[in-house]
């Protein structure tokens, strides 16, 4: 998700959903002051292989009928044309958020899948979910700010589909300091399921940081935000600027937004823009731990739990 020039959101879902050098509008910014990255461990996570190939986890598109009662919906931030935000590695290797997101997203698919969860994705490749010709810019090499709605409303569209009891949206956060870092996780209260949503972003955000605590990282904690406490908008010129909103996890807006209607949050583990997190996205034993931390939470909100 990329962060506007200024403090005055945005990884899908995320959404949520914090685009390169396109023409899809900037996501918004937390008010809250920016927190300084911190400085890693030498001590990361050993680099271990990561769990077995998706195998299980249901794909897109399925009738309705043929996914009815999946227990978790995961959306993988951006895709195809649209890389999300950007950043280099402090080696300067170039990295997406959209390939960061699917991976991460695949492995927790696959660990919720191992542990009896079934488990939908808004999509399994490096593609937009059914995106259409007219989504698409004269060159077709990105979205429009239309295109970008209709693709939130698709992702929206399918966790609706799948009858699942909680979606997560995974991104990457990005802002125009790159000495700005850590994990922040977004829900709305707006929803009749507001406090659900406020429990599952709080167990999000609890296992995110203490997975990337206990791999050597010591990531800044920003908090749990309400996403109507984000500032710039998520407008992308097609919406009213009234609507102060993640789409993703946001209200109805008669004619333009049709909500998802199951608790859900938007987590944004790491600032791409930051060059060592963005070096620590790239790593797959990061990847694997932030996997088992999204499934390990998806888990607890499913069974009851309330984070500490």
């Amino acid at each position: 998700m990329r962060r506007p020039a200024s403090w005055g959101w945005i990884c899908w879902m995320v959404a949520l959903l914090c685009l390169p050098a396109c023409l899809s509008p900037a996501p918004r910014t937390p008010d809250a002051p920016a927190m300084p990255a911190s400085t890693p461990s030498a001590h990361l996570l050993a680099v271990t292989p990561p769990p077995p190939p998706l195998t299980a986890a249901t794909p897109f598109p399925l009738t309705p009928s043929s996914h009815a009662g999946v227990d978790a919906f995961i959306d993988p931030g951006h895709g195809g044309v649209d890389d999300g935000a950007t950043g280099v590695t402090s080696d300067g290797r170039p990295v997406a958020e959209k390939t960061i997101t699917l991976a991460i997203a695949l492995q927790t698919a696959a660990m919720l899948e191992a542990d009896g969860f079934r488990v939908a994705l808004s999509r399994t490749d490096d593609s937009l979910p059914d995106l259409q010709p007219s989504d698409l810019t004269a060159e077709g090499d990105a979205l429009t700010p239309d295109g970008v709605l209709h693709d939130l409303q698709r992702r929206i569209d399918r966790a609706n589909a799948s009858g699942a009891r909680v979606l997560l949206s995974i991104h990457l956060n990005s802002f125009d300091d790159p000495e700005v870092g850590g994990a922040e996780t977004i829900y709305d209260a707006s929803r009749p399921f507001a406090d659900q949503n406020l429990q599952f972003a709080q167990l999000v955000q609890q296992h995110v940081v203490a997975a990337l605590h206990q791999a050597g990282y010591p990531v800044d904690d920003r908090g749990v935000v309400n996403d109507s406490d984000l500032t710039g908008g998520e407008s992308f010129g097609v919406l009213p600027a009234s609507y102060n909103h993640l789409v993703l996890l946001g209200p109805e807006l008669p004619g333009l937004v049709n909500p998802s209607q199951m608790p859900g949050a938007l987590s944004e583990p790491l600032f791409i823009s930051n060059p060592e997190e963005a070096t620590l996205a790239t790593n797959p034993a990061i990847q694997q731990a932030l996997a088992r931390a999204y499934a390990d939470a998806i888990e607890a909100f499913l069974r009851g739990a309330t984070a500490n």
